[in-house]
């Protein structure tokens, strides 16, 4: 009698083990393939700009850089470590958050009280928009900082659900890191706020925990403002140049730009969108949504910068999506719009297709990632063709100035391989790592612009230069963003020290 109770207990204990794990099975198996996916695709095409810019930035460890927090560099730098000059092994973090996110969506979706087969509709379409995908196969502020909002979104969610104040301190914690990463994270975080305070629920901010979570958070940020105070807040001054070049069309082209998240999926998104509204609990993530959408286009932000508002939505429209599923013929409707957006994602946000191809297909979507992760190489080529014109004794006084960060962080990638001298910049992070050494009077100039006249110079090579004379052209096999740009050999007419203050810009 005793054996059979205590085989009974194990049975009653075991049970809801693994009911749990069953219903984990089909999500664990979802993550894995995205995982898959992601690693196997990781060494095709080559470095996007930006990752070989945080390359260097990592290489220049600070608590801030004029264009962005030190926590993406910090991650270049560890994925590299592990097989320096491998872009595969930099990419290591990008797909560790992206898996991440997912989970949060699926977890998010638990919280909200949706079934198993919503957490996959919801972790599914989630990872079949081309957002995820982009930001998943490259590492960038964005990848950690669409991670930070869904862990943010998941904790805020079980802190109305479960009224555990606690969780602030988990929050504070959380968020403290996320600002360490990108500044869109406080105007998201100002957001869910106004929210809360719109719509409620309040009561979670009436705790001596709301506050010590905030402290954490500040304690955290601290340090990275301290070191914009002490250079001027060139954070500011980079948002207003941003703003006005009216990147991704500026505040009026941020809603319609949204149709890169798929196509098929916005009805999606706009049915999750307004269950989360009717769900009175919850609607504070709805009005999230909206506030942070407001406070984008008031303040000039990317429209690439709302897809972090997106967790949420997508969360909600797994559970509205499964209500609405009963029937097969529903099933097979939401599965085949799941399959076609991502056969239209994935070859805009993963490298599948010939380089040419993708190349083609991007810009006709107004999408730059298969653009942005070609030619690199060639760059450098290019200027080392150029270079060869100098003498010896000329190339020992020379330097390469690059227009863009993009450009000089390629240079210091593969420039030494191919025996070229050290690239600098005035743009962005590298006009603050300083001019070179006035003993260089001689610039190879790589411009930032497809000039065709002879007398079509950069302008301030105007004063700079003694004698400038063109020394070739950057040559790619497809249509990159460097392709055409002409190269320039200028014999200095002053130092560099004199010259640094102008050429430094943030944009």
């Amino acid at each position: 009698m005793s054996s059979l109770l205590t085989a009974s207990e194990e049975v009653g204990l075991s049970a809801p083990v693994r009911r749990e794990a069953s219903r984990n099975r089909p999500l664990l198996a979802l993550l894995g393939g995205l995982a898959t996916v992601l690693t196997l695709v990781s060494n095709r095409y080559g470095y996007y700009h930006d990752e070989m810019y945080f390359l260097v930035s990592g290489q220049h460890p600070a608590w801030g850089y004029p264009d962005q927090p030190p926590l993406t560099p910090l991650l270049a730098r560890l994925g590299d470590a592990l097989a320096p000059g491998e872009v595969w092994a930099l990419r290591i973090p990008a797909t560790v958050c992206t898996v991440l996110t997912v989970l949060f969506v699926a977890l998010l979706v638990r919280e909200l009280g949706g079934a198993r087969r919503a957490e996959l509709i919801a972790a599914g379409a989630f990872s079949c928009s081309t957002m995820v995908l982009i930001t998943g196969h490259v590492l960038g502020t964005s990848t950690t900082d669409l991670t930070f909002v869904a862990a943010l979104s998941w904790l805020l969610c079980r802190l109305i659900r479960t009224g555990n104040d606690r969780l602030w301190l988990v929050i504070g914690l959380v968020l403290g890191v996320g600002l360490l990463n990108k500044m869109t994270l406080a105007l998201w975080v100002f957001a869910a706020l106004i929210a809360l305070v719109l719509v409620g629920p309040r009561r979670i901010m009436h705790s001596r925990w709301f506050l010590v979570g905030g402290l954490v958070a500040a304690a955290f940020w601290t340090p990275y403002l301290l070191w914009q105070a002490n250079h001027d807040w060139p954070q500011l001054t980079m948002a207003s140049a941003l703003r006005a070049q009216a990147a991704q069309g500026g505040s009026l082209g941020l809603l319609p730009y949204q149709v890169v998240v798929g196509p098929l999926l916005l009805p999606l998104c706009v049915v999750g969108g307004v269950w989360l509204w009717r769900t009175r609990q919850y609607r504070v993530f709805a009005v999230t949504f909206i506030v942070f959408t407001a406070l984008l286009m008031a303040t000039g932000g990317k429209a690439t910068y709302l897809a972090s508002a997106y967790p949420a939505v997508f969360a909600g429209a797994g559970i509205a999506a499964d209500r609405w599923m009963r029937s097969r013929r529903r099933a097979l409707t939401l599965y085949g719009v799941l399959g076609l957006s991502l056969l239209i994602a994935a070859p805009l946000g993963l490298p599948l297709l010939p380089e040419r191809t993708a190349i083609a297909y991007g810009k006709m979507l107004g999408v730059d990632q298969a653009r942005s992760q070609s030619g690199w190489p060639e760059l450098a080529d290019s200027v080392a063709r150029a270079t060869n014109q100098l003498s010896p004794a000329e190339r020992s006084r020379a330097v390469v100035y690059a227009y863009s960060y993009g450009q000089a962080a390629a240079l210091q990638r593969y420039g030494p391989a191919r025996g070229l001298p050290q690239a600098y910049s005035g743009h962005n992070g590298f006009g603050y790592w300083g001019p070179p050494p006035d003993s260089s009077d001689i610039a190879i100039v790589v411009d930032g612009f497809r000039r065709t006249g002879p007398g079509d110079v950069p302008e301030w090579t105007h004063q700079a230069c003694q004698t400038l004379t063109r020394a070739g052209t950057i040559e790619a096999p497809t249509a990159t963003r460097e392709k055409g740009k002409p190269i320039w050999i200028c014999q200095l007419r002053e130092p560099w020290s004199a010259l640094w203050p102008q050429l430094i810009r943030l944009g």
